[in-house]
């Protein structure tokens, strides 16, 4: 038995106080009051300090150097250290649109790897079923429809694939939402050019969260009539069946439109996600978005990476604990509630229903953090990482 003396443990969304919580077998166990007596094989005084359930990315490219496009074990194991040394106990390794046989690769590589460190909850494929009018750092000419002859092989990898990113307006979205629930596979919806009526019924079918939440994702617009239509922004906002993806860097998404996000959708509303790339944690050296044939060269400038050829943003460079601090300093966010963005929100979406908080029989993976959301130390299955 592992003993964690004097935190405050961060439980279903409220800091409670100062206890006591044993951990067996890699899971929390009981919550004590800090006046009983354990007798443990290891104990570890956190001296008052929060406890929090490790941060969950759900989407993410990759990080110190290495992208989960390469479909190599070697940067499975850098990446997955990477996350872990930011606090990330979990994440989904994120496709970027490619030629299938690479997005094949990398899917074979992500179902053979057995990971020692971050643990991995089956793939994000963000593509290659998104609009070519909205394609943002994916290229265009791997795009495709996800009609039925498009997207047998996703049921073929339905064992590691966790969730899908689709343009509502692609021809046969709505149909293969509903294969994708049946499958068990959650639907993120982004990178489109869709109105409100596609938007209805890929949610109809099952979607329940947006990508990357204003970036790449669609406005109000006009089709065949002067009838304005609402796009999945407005949408993201406004239906409370959908979770908002957010990375919350101050540049994908100002720290203001963070705020009024958050005042309108809540801590149950939004998911941060680093949707962070291969430079991320990297120093020194060019470094590239996705593999082979495809890949696209990335700078980072004012704190962001930038796809320089298209003169847009990419991914980030901002891991989930980063965005938890800039939230909680800078818009002066209960903290609380910026963890919770990064730790309940995404488990509860995901149906993550071992861990992503603390409670009995729950995994032990945690992060201890001062009040200024600072990670002091960061455990997994109940054991000190750092």
């Amino acid at each position: 038995m592992i003993l964690i003396k004097n935190v405050r443990p961060l439980i279903d969304g409220s800091i409670r106080d100062n206890c006591n919580i044993t951990i067996e077998n890699g899971k929390f166990c009981d919550l004590l009051d800090m006046s009983t007596s354990v007798k443990s094989e290891k104990s570890y005084d956190m001296n008052g300090h929060i406890l929090a359930a490790g941060y969950i990315d759900i989407h993410t490219h990759g990080g110190a150097g290495h992208d989960i496009m390469e479909g190599t074990a070697i940067a499975l194991d850098v990446i997955s250290e990477y996350h872990l040394s930011c606090g990330t106990t979990t994440y989904c390794p994120t496709t970027l649109t490619a030629d299938l046989p690479t997005t094949f690769a990398a899917l074979d590589n992500i179902r053979e790897y057995k990971s020692t460190t971050a643990r991995i909850f089956g793939a994000h494929l963000e593509g290659p079923y998104l609009s070519k009018k909205a394609a943002g750092a994916h290229p265009p000419e791997y795009i495709l429809a996800p009609t039925p002859d498009n997207t047998d092989w996703v049921f073929d990898y339905k064992d590691i694939v966790s969730r899908v990113t689709i343009a509502p307006d692609a021809e046969c979205a709505d149909i293969f939402t509903s294969n994708c629930k049946k499958n068990n596979i959650q639907i993120s919806l982004g990178h489109d050019a869709s109105i409100d009526d596609e938007i209805n019924g890929c949610i109809e079918g099952g979607a329940t969260s947006v990508t990357h939440m204003t970036n790449c994702t669609s406005r109000p617009s006009r089709r065949l009539t002067p009838h304005k239509h609402l796009g999945l922004t407005e949408i993201g906002m406004i239906d409370k069946r959908l979770v908002c993806e957010v990375i919350a860097d101050n540049r994908h998404v100002p720290n203001p439109l963070f705020k009024l996000l958050y005042d309108i959708k809540g801590t149950s509303g939004i998911a941060l996600v680093s949707d962070s790339l291969a430079i991320a944690g990297f120093n020194g050296g060019e470094m590239y978005l996705g593999s082979g044939d495809s890949k696209q060269l990335i700078i980072v400038e004012d704190g962001v990476a930038v796809l320089p050829k298209l003169n847009t943003y990419a991914g980030s460079v901002t891991p989930i604990s980063a965005a938890v601090k800039n939230i909680y300093k800078n818009l002066n966010l209960p903290l609380e509630d910026c963890i919770t963005m990064g730790t309940l929100t995404p488990a509860k979406l995901m149906k993550m229903h071992d861990r992503g908080d603390v409670a009995s029989g729950l995994l032990a993976d945690f992060n201890i953090l001062d009040d200024d959301g600072n990670i002091i130390h960061t455990f997994l299955g109940g054991q000190l990482i750092k």
